[in-house]
């Protein structure tokens, strides 16, 4: 009995050691995964926040010329700039929260609201077949699967990237984007994985008969 006892523990050693090898070997396909996935859920929040259902800030641009038309003084309305990336951060962060929450109810059918419902009562971002992991993808249509779930940082912000230079002949190009930049928390079997995804929103790109004002020709040259 006590021979029994000791090959069945030894037994229980080896599978649980082979195990831990084999879910080791998978740990970095399964990071990458997991990163491409909430890279994928995120852009899908971007790209429906609040920024793409608003159409007042089309005026953002201050350009000041002198008598013989060529531009003065070229800048940005940064009190309408702060105002929708504050509205973008906002949008994004009441999202997450009924998210986690698990308070998140779909307004339609459409693909967008029914995934993030899906989110919302189970947070179950992807579940990965081990064989795809292991690269065996012949044998992934019977294979065990690994759950990948998320946690919100509540941590969202952004920045204001803005540039302004020369485009073809007598004539400027300026472009305004807002970047955000989120943190999440991957949850894993036995372990976490910090992400952070930064998506850059183009907001503007105008082109301007005249040149880059004087201001923005030293600022280059610094």
């Amino acid at each position: 009995m006590k021979k029994c006892l000791i090959t069945l523990l030894v037994l229980m050693i080896v599978i649980s050691l082979c195990m831990g090898g084999i879910y080791l070997k998978m740990i970095p396909s399964l990071k990458e995964y997991g990163k491409m996935e909430i890279q994928r859920f995120n852009q899908l929040i971007i790209s429906h926040c609040y920024f793409t259902s608003d159409s007042q800030y089309d005026q953002l641009v201050i350009i000041e010329r002198g008598e013989d038309n060529e531009i003065e003084l070229l800048d940005f309305d940064m009190v309408k700039v702060n105002e929708l990336a504050t509205a973008i951060v906002m949008d994004i962060e009441q999202t997450y929260a009924s998210l986690e929450e698990g308070t998140f109810l779909a307004d339609d059918d459409t693909y967008y609201q029914r995934r993030l419902q899906e989110v919302s009562r189970n947070g179950i971002i992807s579940r990965i077949p081990i064989a795809t992991l292991l690269n065996l993808p012949a044998l992934s249509l019977f294979s065990p699967t690994i759950p990948i779930r998320y946690k919100h940082l509540s941590s969202v912000g952004s920045s204001i990237v803005k540039n302004v230079e020369n485009y073809g002949v007598n004539h400027v190009m300026v472009e305004l984007s807002i970047e955000v930049h989120m943190n999440i928390t991957m949850v894993y079997p036995f372990f976490e994985q910090y992400h952070t995804h930064n998506v850059k929103i183009p907001v503007l790109l105008e082109i301007f008969q005249g040149q880059v004002p004087l201001v923005y020709s030293h600022q280059k040259e610094e």
